[in-house]
């Protein structure tokens, strides 16, 4: 885990989403990615909050899942204005929010 920039408290909407992205990232690391590695970062910057779980996996875990959970994460970052990027990278997989201070 890293955390970039100097921390600042969060109004109560946006702590509950940073909060949401990083229990589903990992979440769905566990259960789907056989990762050896997972990073989170936590960025705080003037006017936004960004939030990253990436991991080393292959996507071939054991699933089970109902497949709601990063449309329900895509759906919550919009509703506060944010940013939302979830895929496949050269290695693994990413989840990438930034959200707005403002």
């Amino acid at each position: 885990m890293r955390i970039e920039g100097e921390p600042v408290p969060l109004p109560p909407p946006l702590d509950l989403a940073a909060y949401r992205v990083l229990q589903e990232g990992l979440t769905n690391v566990r259960k789907h990615a056989a990762a050896r590695r997972v990073e989170v970062v936590i960025r705080y910057g003037a006017d936004a909050v960004g939030v990253e779980v990436n991991d080393d996996g292959t996507g071939g875990g054991p699933g089970g899942g109902s497949g709601r959970g990063i449309v329900g994460l895509r759906e919550r970052v919009a509703l506060l204005g944010g940013e939302f990027v979830a895929g496949p990278r050269a290695q693994g997989f990413a989840l990438r929010v930034t959200l707005p201070l403002a």
